[in-house]
């Protein structure tokens, strides 16, 4: 949605504190429900497996998109799409990283992660974060459709394999 914390704090109408606590322990249910409604209206939807006694597996979000790929223009319209089939930005919010830092693993300059996060397309770049992205444990999630050459769906989603360790730093390893 590019918001910020503290933007979508406000359009929620919940004090950005309580979105940081949130965030960050079980407490405040209430405000965390809100926030779910929140983000559900503008079209997120958050993805998670859950069972009974144990934590929630493959956490993540994504835009809702049509349930069938063979849909109507009509249909489609309805749903938010993306002119690419990756979101580089939704991939570091899940890592909880900063763009200096990813660019500092990568090996890649902070502009260039800020290029291919807005869309750029250097393939060999684009390649080099992918791949972080993917060691690091994430999977990108979506569809593209070739009538529109538009993307549903997209989102990022903690995978089913776990991360490779030696390519994560500390920080990302649980």
């Amino acid at each position: 949605m590019n918001l910020s914390q503290r933007a979508a704090a406000e359009a929620a109408g919940v004090p950005h504190r309580y979105l940081t606590i949130v965030e960050t322990s079980d407490a405040r249910i209430g405000t965390n429900l809100d926030l779910v409604d929140f983000y559900s209206a503008a079209g997120i939807e958050f993805l998670g497996e859950a069972s009974i006694g144990q934590e929630i597996a493959r956490a993540g979000a994504r835009w809702l998109g049509p349930s069938l790929q063979d849909v109507g223009k009509a249909e489609k319209a309805r749903f938010h799409a993306e002119d690419r089939r990756v979101s580089f930005r939704a991939a570091r919010a899940l890592l909880n990283k900063g763009q200096d830092e990813v660019a500092g693993l990568t090996g890649l300059s902070r502009a260039t992660v800020k290029s291919l996060e807005l869309g750029k397309a250097w393939e060999e770049s684009q390649r080099t974060l992918l791949t972080f992205y993917e060691s690091a444990g994430i999977e990108f999630v979506g569809w593209g459709d070739p009538v529109t050459n538009m993307y549903f769906g997209i989102g990022v989603r903690w995978s089913l394999r776990p991360p490779e360790p030696e390519s994560i730093p500390l920080s990302v390893q649980s």
